[in-house]
Order: C-alpha cells, then structure tokens, then sequence
C-alpha cells in the first residue's frame, strides 16, 4: 500500500520537525516548507494527500495557502493549525473549505486522529 503523503508548512522549524518525525513514525511520506509561498512553489510538482498548514506565518499565511489548494487541487484536505485563531478567521477558513483547525500547543494523539479522520473522509 502507498503511503500517504503530507506536506507540512510552519515557519518555525522546531515545530515544523517536531511534526515531520511524528508523521514519519506513524508511516506518513511528509515533505516540509518553511512558509506559505514556498509550499506553493512546492505545489507545482508535489501532490500531497494531506496539507498540514500553521496559519500566521511570514510572506504568505495558512489561509493564502488554502485559497491556493481550493483553487488547483480542491478535493485536498487541508488542517491549519494556530495558537491565535480568532472566531473571525475560523469563520472565514470553514468558508474556504479548512477540514479542521487545531490549536496549539496540541496534542500528538489528538493531531493524528484528526489527520487520520481526514484522510479517510
């Protein structure tokens, strides 16, 4: 069977690995971007399964990179992860079709229950 492939997108990188090696052990394919315009460059040519976006980040945030998704690759599941989602953003980010948003800090296990659920939905 294929593994699944994850792209992960955060701007800090302790997060961004920390998620990488989680996915990596759960049998995951993931390839990484530090921000939003360099997980669209990587778009061009990589088709993940699963988009796995923080939203405030630098150049370009997790809402650009799901209007991107919405826009060449609809049917991705997109996840955006936050420690400052406000109602406003949740709001507009369910309207562009988010499959769900996390908080952070969260949990590892709660984090792969919801990849997982949205792989499978």
């Amino acid at each position: 069977m294929k593994k699944k492939r994850i792209l992960v997108v955060d701007d800090h990188a302790l997060t961004r690995e920390l998620i990488a090696n989680m996915l990596r052990e759960a049998d995951y394919e993931v390839e990484l971007a530090t921000d939003g315009e360099e997980a669209i460059t990587l778009l061009s040519s990589y088709r993940p399964d699963l988009i796995l976006t923080d939203f405030a980040m630098p150049r370009l945030n997790g809402i650009n990179v799901l209007l991107h998704v919405r826009h060449t690759s609809p049917a991705t599941p997109v996840i955006i992860f936050t420690s400052d989602i406000t109602p406003e953003v949740e709001q507009k980010a369910r309207q562009l079709g988010v499959r769900d948003y996390i908080q952070k800090p969260f949990d590892i296990d709660d984090l792969l229950r919801r990849i997982t659920r949205a792989l499978t939905a």
